[in-house]
């Protein structure tokens, strides 16, 4: 009952405001990012897997960056002096991290993690990510008036082409380190 509310509240909202069900999505996107992080960072102790915890460290950051990019939609004027393109640039550096964190994360099956050390990592990639793109010395994704910059539409193949290369590295070659009913999901 609960879901079915809350899948017509999202229909909803998407026949009200276009800029509310998008907001809406991209916020329960980075709750789930961050419950992931919280879920990972208090049970790093009992992970028998530093797989899992890599994750959910590249979680929080990569929620972080989502969050980013809800607040500077077109739209929701957060941002002064700042045309649709900081949010596609963050669309685009959110996805790049996502998808590199995957590629990563096995590296981590059988090695040990520093846990604390991941998180400065990310975090000083994170910021610099941040920086770069405030200051404008991102690759521009979006032209107003001219659309999709060829960046943009390129990195978008090559980030699917980062995930599946993640997939694919995960599923037939790391597999036996998870539990079936891990594996499964």
């Amino acid at each position: 009952v609960a879901r079915l509310a809350v899948l017509a509240g999202l229909y909803a909202s998407s026949k009200y405001s276009f800029l509310l069900f998008h907001s809406l999505i991209e916020l329960i996107t980075v709750i789930v990012a961050f419950l992931i992080f919280a879920l990972s960072w208090n049970t790093r102790r009992t992970l028998d897997n530093p797989y899992l915890l890599f994750i959910g460290i590249a979680c929080l950051f990569v929620g972080s960056l989502g969050l980013v990019h809800t607040l500077a939609y077109r739209g929701m004027h957060m941002f002064p002096g700042h045309n649709a393109d900081l949010a596609m640039q963050l669309w685009i550096a959110f996805r790049y991290l996502l998808g590199l964190s995957f590629l990563l994360a096995p590296l981590f099956i059988h090695r040990k993690l520093r846990a604390e050390a991941t998180l400065l990592a990310y975090l000083c990639v994170t910021a610099f990510t941040l920086i770069v793109i405030f200051l404008n010395r991102f690759p521009a994704c979006y032209i107003p008036g001219d659309g999709f910059t060829p960046f943009k539409i390129y990195s978008e193949y090559a980030i699917t082409v980062i995930l599946l290369a993640a997939l694919l590295l995960l599923l037939f070659i790391n597999h036996r380190a998870f539990d079936w009913d891990v594996y499964r999901i």
